[in-house]
């Protein structure tokens, strides 16, 4: 009984990678069959180089992973009750950086993880774990899109778009020379091509708009969770203030640096080949072994940074002078588990 749980958890986890991963070998085969009226090298190069980049991409983010608070053992709570009456506090090199805060006023953390949350760290209900820099939780992938595997999604998202358009381009041009032709006189339309364009024009007009909308939050510096919590980001902001004293105000996103080319390059990388290949960005590999980079806290608009980086820093102090000391100060160099 227990393995046949096991088993029947692992469907729901299991089938749409292997629809997805089906679906575009079946595409891809009966485009090189059958869609003979594009000449074989460029049928070559929809198939080994747009096929390739989506299958890997699509494997990428999930083998990646969206990146965890849990990957970090300076975040773990030591007592959640200490924590829940601000009795323990989160690491100084998270507290003094951290913008958001509970309602409360006391630091952000999860009862069920365990864990302090860097902000834009969120629980997800259906992975039940928190994750950084959440943004959504992806069916077709059966996992969460974060931090760590931003910049892959979007790539396969721009991948498969390409793809799926090439497709449709190719199975229309060959359905259109089978009518030109009057091939319909003497057989049958070919059912697997005509399946693969119905799937190709469903994919190529879902995609471009999906592919559009992520593309339109990243150069916002905004995450998905973030766009449908905003007044709840607004609502943690003003709270921080009038735990100060100041006039409540809503800053907006206090994420988008201003430029949509900079909020382009925070999570693409600055680079031609950065935003083409599905490599880590070279801001990543450089501090591979700091805490920048890591998804624990992020760049903050110039304008938001000034006014509330000495409020951070009184905030921090304020709430540490109720308990005695705090429960999780570093005092050692924080890496993540695999650096």
């Amino acid at each position: 009984m227990g393995k046949m749980t096991h088993y029947c958890g692992l469907i729901p986890l299991l089938f749409p990678r292997a629809l997805t991963t089906l679906i575009l070998t079946y595409s891809s085969v009966v485009t090189w069959t059958r869609a003979t009226v594009i000449d074989s090298f460029t049928r070559t190069i929809i198939i080994c180089v747009l096929v390739s980049a989506t299958i890997y991409t699509y494997f990428k983010v999930i083998s990646i992973g969206a990146g965890s608070p849990l990957d970090f053992e300076p975040l773990k709570v030591k007592n959640s009750e200490h924590a829940e009456v601000g009795l323990e506090f989160p690491p100084e090199f998270l507290s003094k950086k951290s913008v958001t805060l509970r309602q409360n006023g006391r630091y952000r953390y999860c009862a069920t993880c365990g864990v302090w949350k860097p902000d834009r760290s969120h629980h997800c209900s259906s992975c039940n774990k928190c994750y950084l820099k959440r943004d959504h939780h992806c069916p077709w992938f059966s996992s969460c899109i974060g931090f760590n595997n931003q910049k892959f999604f979007v790539q396969f998202l721009m991948y498969s778009t390409l793809y799926s358009i090439s497709i449709f381009i190719a199975a229309t041009l060959q359905i259109v020379s089978w009518f030109r032709n009057q091939n319909y006189t003497t057989q049958y339309i070919d059912i697997n091509l005509l399946v693969v364009w119905l799937l190709s024009t469903g994919a190529s007009v879902s995609l471009f708009c999906f592919t559009g909308f992520s593309i339109y939050l990243l150069t916002k510096n905004q995450t998905t969770n973030e766009l449908n919590a905003s007044k709840y980001l607004n609502r943690d902001l003003e709270i921080f203030n009038e735990s100060l004293g100041h006039s409540p105000q809503s800053v907006g996103n206090p994420f988008d640096l201003g430029s949509r080319y900079q909020n382009w390059c925070v999570v693409m990388g600055y680079t031609w080949r950065e935003w083409l290949l599905p490599i880590k960005t070279d801001s990543q590999k450089k501090n591979r072994q700091s805490l920048d980079e890591k998804g624990l806290f992020y760049q903050l608009n110039s304008e938001v940074y000034s006014r509330l980086h000495e409020s951070m820093f009184l905030q921090d102090q304020l709430m540490k002078r109720l308990s005695p000391r705090s429960s999780a100060d570093l005092t050692h160099p924080l890496l993540s588990p695999g650096d």
